[in-house]
């Protein structure tokens, strides 16, 4: 049973969007705890397929209230105490990257960002100014679960500097050590490959093999090689990747997704 309660909000500064659910509690297995979720979007619909798909995996996690603004957000995040928000990137009064760095003076939960890949919301900022992670609009939506899982888990496991550039979508366990040392792995086509995407992010696989001169099927099984040797999980992953261990000289003009 749910019982939905709507704050209500001072005048001005936090609208009355959002609310707080109270639910009985399927009991967490032993030794774990149920990691409460706030979630973050201007869309109804969003938030709700978002709230559907984290109280699936209960007692793993749970959603405890949701905003459909970002001072909405803050409001909630202060009084509720979250140890995740999932906060998307979208228009608002407020921005994106000053609502992360207020979250994190108002309460001690991580803050995983979904954005879009051509969102104009610069990743690198986001996770210099605090945000535990992000996890791209445009990725299956197990890789929503899982980060929300790994941001988590962070927090007692890991300290900050472990997470302050990677896409948190796979196993809390990847370590940046092995990511290292994969470089001395790579092929030259596979080098050339990682290039090519930096040029086009969005490209498709037919598009870059055309380029490459081989087949989309080839492409796949690259990246996958890459994926592997690299201990990455997505393209956007990869892309962080190559700017910090040298693999392109910068990213390219324009593109928002590293600035």
């Amino acid at each position: 049973m749910e019982d939905a309660r709507t704050y209500e909000g001072g005048p001005g500064l936090f609208p009355k969007t959002g609310h707080v659910l109270e639910r009985r509690r399927a009991p967490p297995c032993d030794g774990e705890t149920t990691i409460r979720v706030l979630l973050t979007d201007s869309r109804p619909l969003v938030l709700g397929a978002l709230a559907e798909l984290i109280d699936r995996q209960r007692p793993r996690m749970e959603t405890i209230g949701s905003a459909g603004s970002y001072a909405r957000a803050l409001y909630l995040a202060e009084q509720e105490q979250p140890d995740v928000i999932l906060l998307s990137v979208f228009q608002d009064t407020l921005d994106a990257l000053g609502t992360v760095a207020a979250v994190l003076r108002v309460c001690s939960a991580k803050v995983l960002v979904m954005k879009g890949l051509h969102d104009p919301v610069p990743v690198a900022r986001l996770l210099r100014i605090g945000a535990a992670g992000v996890v791209i609009a445009e990725e299956p939506t197990a890789s929503i679960v899982n980060a929300v899982a790994q941001v988590h888990e962070a927090r007692e496991e890991q300290a900050p500097a472990s997470l302050n550039w990677t896409i948190p979508a796979g196993p809390a366990a990847r370590s940046l050590r092995t990511r290292a040392e994969g470089v001395s792995r790579l092929t030259g086509r596979e080098r050339e490959l990682i290039r090519a995407i930096m040029d086009n992010p969005g490209a498709k696989y037919l598009v870059i093999g055309a380029q490459l001169g081989i087949s989309e099927h080839t492409v796949h099984n690259h990246l996958s090689s890459i994926y592997h040797k690299l201990n990455l999980v997505n393209r956007t992953d990869l892309l962080f990747y190559a700017v910090r261990h040298g693999l392109v000289e910068q990213p390219p003009e324009g593109w928002p997704g590293i600035n």
